[in-house]
């Protein structure tokens, strides 16, 4: 986004609204969006939330809209390098003018509103988006939940179709500390009549979807009932339609919990094209083959293999830990796993699926203060080998993520794997190692 002053001064702003933490409500986004003249009632939209996948899913639809001709926004948190990032249209990040001028825009609001508690970064984030994506005349808006769903500042819009990737366990200080607690706030999304898709496979949470969704006219769609996928291999599965139709898919983003969330955009996919919405079968297929999402399995380095994944809890590791078991079969090569992860997350849970498949786990910590120290990661790795049975795995502790990179660089062989994992704090960090830049300081 460049370094004028007046980035410098907009994102300083930005930076200071972190420190009005996250306060479950939407009573200030609707007097923001009042004042702003709603903004989010300009543009339809598609509404995605979960626990794991909305990000990867969100890409996949914004690609096929994108694919199909028509100006498309995607709204995604957090970023992992610039702050534009989060909001683009047609792939293109918000311009630094734009960003400039639409935060004075908004903070003129902001000082108008006698906000108590004061507003959040992330409110201020979504109606930066909200604004830019209604004077820019989108056709559609995909837009990720940023945490929960039903006071998550996103949940203003009323969208054209909604979905839930997954609930597991993240985020219980805020959103309750059983899956049914969390799978009624994801749900705060389902709206009247509007179709909403789900990949969500607990008996107990589906019997709450399909509670929430009678009681409002809202038609469910179901991955694995009303809408199936066969294959675990996202470079080729098969997509059974709302109609039975068979579609072979091959989709660009790596590995196997992939196929799920294409599943899920594909199912928001049918419900547009229900709608009314244009797309071609052919438009789909490289939609969803031409989507790309930084920071899910991605690989940045191929001898050494180097694999990005932003997995922060147990179930996103699990399925990081899958996918990497798939492609490092021989156990002769070392597997190295570097992992910076928030305090507030389930630390021992994530670290037990890491060392099923680790020879050496490196810990360290992004330069955010939400962030474990790497003695406090230690501590939790020690206590879970403790009970372990197997062959030990070796611990190195590194202050910094950039140091934790150089050391594991300079130890790996050509057909040694790394993966770097535990936040997207961590990889936004290890991504601008990798490009020779450094991160914003805005982490949110």
């Amino acid at each position: 986004m460049g370094t004028t002053p007046q980035v410098t001064e907009a994102l300083d702003y930005l930076f200071r609204l972190q420190g009005h933490g996250i306060v479950p409500t939407l009573a200030r986004m609707e007097a923001l969006m009042d004042r702003l003249c709603h903004p989010e009632r300009t543009f339809p939209s598609i509404h995605i939330a979960g626990t794991n996948g909305k990000g990867s899913t969100a890409a996949m639809v914004a690609s096929v809209l994108t694919r199909g001709g028509y100006r498309t926004g995607l709204y995604t948190s957090p970023h992992l390098i610039d702050f534009s990032e989060r909001i683009r249209i047609n792939g293109t990040p918000i311009p630094a003018p734009e960003m400039i001028r639409l935060t004075s825009i908004i903070r003129d609001c902001v000082k108008a509103l006698p906000f108590t508690p004061p507003i959040t970064f992330f409110e201020f984030t979504t109606a930066l988006a909200f604004l830019y994506f209604s004077e820019q005349r989108l056709d559609y808006a995909v837009l990720e939940v940023g945490m929960g769903g039903r006071f998550d500042a996103t949940n203003l819009v009323l969208p054209l179709v909604a979905a839930i990737t997954t609930i597991a366990l993240d985020h219980e200080q805020y959103l309750g500390e059983t899956i049914e607690a969390i799978a009624k706030e994801k749900a705060g999304i389902i709206k009247k009549g509007v179709p909403v898709v789900t990949a969500v496979g607990q008996e107990e949470v589906l019997a709450i979807f399909e509670g929430i969704a009678h009681e409002k006219g809202a038609p469910l769609i179901r991955l694995g009932h009303e809408i199936r996928v066969m294959g675990d291999n996202p470079e080729h599965f098969v997509y059974i339609g709302l109609q039975g139709n068979v579609h072979a898919i091959h989709c660009s983003l790596a590995g196997p919990h992939q196929v799920q969330n294409a599943g899920v955009a594909l199912g928001i996919i049918e419900c547009l094209q229900q709608l009314g919405v244009k797309l071609s079968h052919e438009v789909i297929l490289k939609g969803i083959a031409g989507a790309t999402c930084a920071g899910r399995f991605e690989t940045v380095h191929e001898r050494p293999r180097i694999i990005l994944d932003g997995a922060h809890n147990p179930a996103g590791v699990q399925a990081l830990v899958n996918a990497l078991h798939q492609i490092t079969p021989d156990p002769r090569h070392k597997r190295l796993a570097i992992v910076g992860i928030m305090k507030d997350k389930r630390i021992a849970d994530m670290l037990s699926y890491l060392l099923t498949w680790a020879h050496e786990i490196i810990v360290t910590a992004p330069n955010i203060p939400r962030a474990a120290s790497p003695a406090d990661i230690l501590a939790s790795l020690k206590s879970v080998t403790a009970s372990r049975v197997g062959t030990p795995v070796r611990q190195t502790p590194h202050k910094t993520v950039p140091e934790a990179i150089a050391y594991a660089v300079h130890n790996m062989q050509p057909n040694d794997t790394l993966t770097i994992t535990g936040s997207l704090y961590t990889i936004g960090e290890a991504k601008a190692y990798f490009a020779g830049t450094t991160p914003s300081p805005i982490r949110g």
